[in-house]
């Protein structure tokens, strides 16, 4: 996603257009699990087999819609308008066509760099706190539901549905409210991206603190708070997710895919710890997960503020390099660069001779008439 929105997304445009993207995710969440109970219950071919046939159905379609459309970058797309493509490769920096008479290839990524980077692992503890929060809230919650309150979120219809209503409607709101403060100029980039950070971590904690100390009849106030705690997480969006093309436009993809997979700790150690710290499943030991929790988004945040950068890093501004000598390379570029500023002189003598040509001929038609 973030390989493909790095060459079509505008700098001031990318929270709104990200939030776009990822969020259509919760609107399939929101409707597969009660169109799954559904189908299990009516579907054809014996219930529960139609779920698959059903949403594979609708995964191939949309692959048949998107190679009909689709394209990797605003050159290569078939249907855009004239003004919409140059306007986003400007807001770019890139060039309408790549007409380099210099053949050229891209240099190896530059692991090291990446891996040294303070502002990529800035990124990296924040969406390890971010994942931890989700995890938590995924399967925690639920666990806690149903041990504390004796509640079912499951069994709660429409309710259930409403966090992932919550999570769509912020991510959403996030992404504009940080592009419309950077284009009117209240806050920088780096300032739109900390401030999404502090939100969405810093509520979420609050959130989930507030729901561990709950009493066992306050069943309506536990799931405004599961409501609220899922959505306002989803600022985050405008923060480390979009935070990756910041930094590494060019390689955002392949850093956010080593995020991801650093990531996935999250889901591997956030199970086991809540299973430990949760033997008997009482109201005081899910509080103490929720602190847990509580305390390491609120550091993710803190550290992502600190550390994190809106500046492309200067590994990720040289994307290729040239496949042959480096001097005949330079030698070639100022030839064409002299070239180019000889251009617009020559197309001016070339028009003057003209016009003058044109002023003679004119002349000589007007004596020859005169003589007539």
């Amino acid at each position: 996603m973030h390989s493909l929105l790095s060459g079509w997304a505008p700098p001031m445009e990318r929270g709104i257009l990200t939030g776009l993207s990822y969020a259509g995710a919760q609107v399939g969440n929101m409707l597969v699990m009660p169109l799954s109970g559904l189908l299990c219950r009516h579907g054809f071919d014996g219930g529960w087999p139609s779920i698959f046939y059903l949403f594979g159905a609708i995964g191939l379609f949309w692959c048949f819609i998107w190679f009909l459309i689709g394209a990797d970058s605003p050159q290569k797309h078939k249907t855009i308008k004239e003004n919409e493509r140059e306007y986003i490769l400007e807001s770019l920096g890139k060039n309408k066509e790549n007409n380099s008479p210099i053949e050229i290839k891209r240099r190896p990524i530059p692991l090291y760099s990446i891996l040294t980077s303070k502002p990529v692992w800035a990124i990296f503890v924040g969406h390890f706190a971010g994942d931890w929060g989700s995890y938590t809230m995924a399967l925690g919650i639920p666990s806690f539901l149903n041990d504390v309150l004796g509640l079912q979120l499951t069994s709660m219809g429409i309710v259930s549905a409403l966090p992932y209503l919550a999570y769509f409607a912020f991510i959403n709101i996030g992404g504009h409210f940080a592009d419309k403060l950077q284009q009117k100029g209240v806050f920088s980039t780096l300032n739109c991206r900390r401030l999404a950070m502090l939100i969405a971590f810093g509520g979420q904690a609050l959130m989930l603190v507030a729901i561990g100390y709950c009493g066992c009849h306050q069943h309506n106030l536990v799931i405004l708070l599961l409501i609220l705690s899922t959505g306002i997480s989803g600022f985050q969006y405008a923060g480390f997710v979009v935070n990756y093309m910041d930094i590494c436009p060019e390689l955002s993809g392949f850093v956010l895919g080593i995020g991801n997979t650093l990531s996935c700790l999250a889901g591997l150690l956030s199970p086991i710890i809540m299973g430990w710290l949760t033997p008997n499943g009482s109201k005081e030991e899910w509080l103490l997960v929720f602190y847990v929790t509580a305390f390491i988004l609120v550091v993710g945040a803190l550290i992502f503020s600190f550390f994190a950068s809106a500046e492309v890093q200067e590994w990720a501004k040289d994307d290729f390099n040239y496949s042959s000598n480096d001097a005949e390379i330079q030698e070639k570029q100022q030839k064409i660069s002299v070239e180019q500023q000889k251009l617009p002189l020559l197309e001016n003598d070339i028009t003057t001779q003209f016009v003058l040509q044109q002023r003679k001929d004119c002349e000589e038609i007007g004596r020859r008439k005169e003589k007539e």
